[in-house]
């Protein structure tokens, strides 16, 4: 697809927020069922609370409109209470949802909250574990987990508090993303979403899953590329093997949301979180075969799965518990609309 193309796919992402937010009013939505357009919404924010505000830090960046820059830090700001909420995806919130305020549109309240957010999740970091865990929240239970979900937003955001004096959180963000690596990424680069842990840090089950969540797979590229770009060394050589084991075994197409089953729902925002990830490895090895693979997993999301009104259908939301399998999802849109800010030159960083 040519860079006309994405402009226009862009464009019809953009202009859906304002419609979005005409249905979900003050609440956060989530997902939204493909034949009504009904959307699920919450009102914190769950854990996909900071893809929205981001989603409209991107339209801001591209218009340039201060009424888009104002609203975007109000849902940044409805974000900040999110800073005691015992979950890892606290990463992602404040990385997502406030950093890129600062990043795309130098606004320094959004970077004050991303601070505020880097600030609360190096406070959970367990140092038994070597990391910070899942956290009880959000309904993960009271035993301690290592997940790959947040890897990239928490890297990230540590990373930016470093940047600017915390020096303390590059070591932690590190020895985070090190035991994410060890625990998660096998030998051939296939990722494990998640792993239950004892108090020393081993984990409890030695043998997990065979199974491949091709989000969970996703979300690694996308993290282990994050720590490559701040890292470089053996978070290169990982996200490399992660990123060749989807284009191996998944192609450069959307992909179904559990590998090796084709019977269940495709999953259209794993499809873009790779794509993200890919092109952050692409910067990061100046291999541009990453950059080309992401294209094409962009072209076959725009060319089957984008609707002209900027919908982007086929996203699975919780696919065990038949909830949103073939749903919008504002993760989705956020990354879709992301890549593509980056691959027409509208945005000067990299938004993921």
């Amino acid at each position: 697809m040519n860079d006309h193309g994405y402009d226009n796919a862009l464009d019809a992402l953009l202009r859906r927020l304002p419609i979005v937010a005409g249905q979900v009013g003050d609440r956060f939505p989530l997902y939204a069922d493909p034949v009504s357009g009904e959307w699920v919404s919450t009102r914190r924010g769950s854990w996909t609370g900071g893809f929205w505000a981001g989603w409209w830090w991107l339209r801001a960046a591209v218009t340039g409109l201060p009424a888009d820059q104002a609203t975007a830090l109000e849902w940044t700001l409805r974000l900040a209470p999110r800073t005691a909420d015992d979950t890892v995806t606290r990463g992602m919130t404040f990385w997502y949802g406030a950093a890129q305020g600062y990043r795309v549109c130098e606004d320094t309240s959004a970077r004050r909250v991303a601070l505020d957010g880097a600030g609360a999740l190096a406070g959970a970091f367990d140092g038994r574990l070597g990391l910070i865990p899942v956290g009880g929240a959000l309904g993960a239970g009271p035993a301690p987990k290592a997940g790959v979900d947040a890897l990239a937003g928490t890297v990230s955001l540590l990373g930016m508090a470093a940047d600017a004096g915390r020096d303390d959180l590059d070591g932690l963000a590190r020895s985070h993303a090190e035991r994410h690596m060890q625990l998660l990424v096998g030998a051939d680069g296939h990722i494990w979403p998640e792993v239950l842990l004892r108090p020393d840090g081993t984990p409890v089950d030695e043998a997990p899953s065979s199974v491949v969540w091709a989000r969970g797979q996703a979300w690694g590229v996308l993290g282990l590329a994050a720590c490559a770009l701040r890292w470089g060394g053996d978070f290169t050589e990982a996200g490399c093997r992660a990123a060749r084991w989807w284009v191996e075994q998944v192609g450069q197409s959307v992909p179904v949301a559990v590998l090796g089953r084709p019977g269940t729902p495709v999953d259209t925002s794993a499809a873009v979180i790779t794509a993200a990830g890919l092109l952050t490895l692409s910067e990061v090895t100046a291999h541009d075969g990453w950059g080309a693979a992401a294209r094409r997993i962009v072209d076959d999301v725009i060319g089957h799965h984008l609707r002209d009104d900027g919908v982007l259908r086929d996203g699975c939301y919780d696919l065990t518990g038949g909830v949103g399998t073939r749903h919008e999802l504002v993760w989705g849109s956020y990354f879709l609309a992301a890549v593509l800010a980056v691959l027409t030159g509208r945005v000067r960083e990299h938004p993921w």
